[in-house]
């Protein structure tokens, strides 16, 4: 079995100019928020993603490259796997080799991309899943599956349930297994709010920084018109196996819990922690062992469904 990944170089618009763009707007930003009297800047920095990261390796796969798998009798079903925000295909490989190890054929790929960004997940979210659906049709095409399943954190949580139900796919799933997924929007443990309350703060946040940087993480912010489209209705679309996987430590998909589970019926929801013992953060639920192994149960019981 394999797991195929696909990523995209970055472009070549220079990457000091976006730095210092960006280094200027969080002056901006920060002097806002010191007149503000408010002690978050670091935090915003987070949200709005101004640190830019260190450019990927390239790939060794070209962009659009599907790595021909033969799948299993037991497992007959390709395995999409979407990242999340500000994230990238590679960030599967610890579930991407386990799922080879247990006959699964998976294929990810990094969406969302921007100019100078190399990480992928800026893009808005509904760009993000064309880019996705895309993709899925070319693994459908290339393995002759007429189903897929779908494995999504945070982001690629919203895309897969956008994909089956504001872009009317959901003929072609036969499962959703996410973690910790924004379903419903994210506070940002708050700071969303707190933001909101500064007017020239929440100006220069959601009309500069955010649209510039990272059109998805206004999509992410609870009642966004993004996140009251996918709400609009019951987001479990019939015939599809839902399971949501959450953690109580998660400070970046808040409320914890509320945020990502889908309390509709026939979906399972869970808490890591009810599950195995410890701490679990957002970013570390992609590869934490626990997590790996619920995805693999899931994905079992979605097959005698």
């Amino acid at each position: 079995m394999c797991a195929a990944v696909v990523s995209k170089d970055s472009t070549s618009t220079p990457l000091g100019v976006r730095r210092q763009l960006g280094t200027d707007i969080a002056q901006r930003v920060s002097v806002s928020m010191r007149r503000a009297g408010l002690a978050t800047a670091a935090a915003v920095m987070a949200l709005t993603g101004l640190a830019v990261a260190a450019p990927a390796p390239a790939s060794a796969a070209e962009p659009g490259t599907i790595t021909p798998c033969t799948p299993s009798a037991a497992h007959p079903r390709p395995v999409i796997l979407i990242h999340g925000t500000m994230s990238m295909a590679e960030s599967w490989k610890s579930l991407a080799a386990k799922l080879s190890d247990n006959g699964y054929c998976s294929y990810s790929l990094t969406f969302g991309t921007a100019p100078g960004m190399p990480m992928g997940g800026v893009a808005p979210i509904a760009d993000s899943a064309v880019e996705v659906a895309g993709f899925i049709e070319r693994v459908r095409t290339a393995t002759g599956a007429t189903t897929v399943d779908l494995v999504g954190h945070s982001q690629g949580g919203s895309i897969a349930e956008y994909y089956a139900k504001n872009l009317g796919h959901a003929a072609t799933v036969h499962s959703e297994i996410l973690l910790s997924p924004v379903t419903h929007g994210t506070t940002m443990s708050g700071l969303v709010n707190l933001v909101s309350q500064v007017p020239l703060l929440r100006d220069i946040v959601n009309s500069v920084v955010l649209p510039l940087f990272c059109g998805a993480c206004v999509d992410l912010q609870t009642g966004s018109n993004f996140m009251r489209g996918l709400n609009n209705g019951p987001i479990a679309q019939p015939g599809v196996r839902y399971a949501v996987l959450a953690s109580r430590d998660d400070f970046i998909a808040t409320p914890a819990g509320p945020a990502s589970f889908i309390t509709e019926p026939g979906v399972t929801n869970q808490y890591i922690q009810d599950l195995h013992p410890g701490s679990v953060d957002h970013i570390g639920i992609v590869s934490n062992p626990a997590a790996i192994g619920w995805v693999i149960d899931q994905l079992a019981a979605a097959e005698h469904s």
